[in-house]
């Protein structure tokens, strides 16, 4: 019995330490679909190139698509009823929320530069009309969750789908603070 006990710890040490020299939390090479350079993006299925925009750049893009009388971060640019409130997308601002805010963090025209440790773009060739198209289908596929969470300080995270994977939205105090590739779209910091 005593060799019985000294084999079974031996092979558990050994796959202790076969656990620990795994990577965790660490993204293949291979799952990366965007370099990340530090003045430009890279779309590395055609090699096309962005270079990083300024605020300002995606301030003037927004409030000409949507015909905007001004660029105030509280502007809205569509409401969503839900049962008698409504969900708002704003104009926002480029670090914290609204259109403006997925623009300049996730679509390759309009993106500011600073990534994030893990940082998601859309695939290239969006129109700002489709980014609003696709929150306003996010929203109306999850109307009983928003309705219970979306209203609140916390908010809620909702999904939904676009032909390359799933999509996030967050929805906070009524408002959609952003939205964003889940799990595909990832840029890897080339600098």
């Amino acid at each position: 019995m005593h060799t019985y006990v000294k084999r079974s710890l031996s092979m558990f040490l050994a796959l202790i330490v076969m656990l620990i020299a795994l990577p965790v939390s660490e993204v293949e090479a291979n799952t990366y679909d965007w370099n990340i350079y530090s003045n430009s993006i890279e779309y590395k299925q055609t090699g096309q190139s962005f270079t990083n925009r300024s605020c300002g750049q995606v301030n003037n893009a927004t409030q000409g698509f949507f015909r905007l009388p001004n660029t105030s971060s509280s502007q809205t640019i569509a409401s969503y009823p839900i049962d008698h409130r409504s969900v708002e997308l704003d104009f926002g601002s480029c670090s914290t929320y609204g259109m403006t805010h997925v623009l300049a963090r996730h679509a390759p025209e309009h993106f500011i530069g600073n990534p994030t440790p893990v940082q998601s773009f859309f695939n290239p060739g969006r129109s700002l009309g489709n980014y609003e198209a696709i929150i306003g289908d996010i929203i109306a596929q999850n109307r009983t969750q928003i309705a219970n969470y979306g209203f609140t300080s916390n908010g809620t995270v909702v999904y939904g789908n676009v032909s390359q994977g799933s999509v996030r939205l967050v929805i906070k105090g009524g408002k959609v603070i952003t939205m964003y590739p889940s799990g595909w779209g990832l840029g890897e910091r080339q600098y």
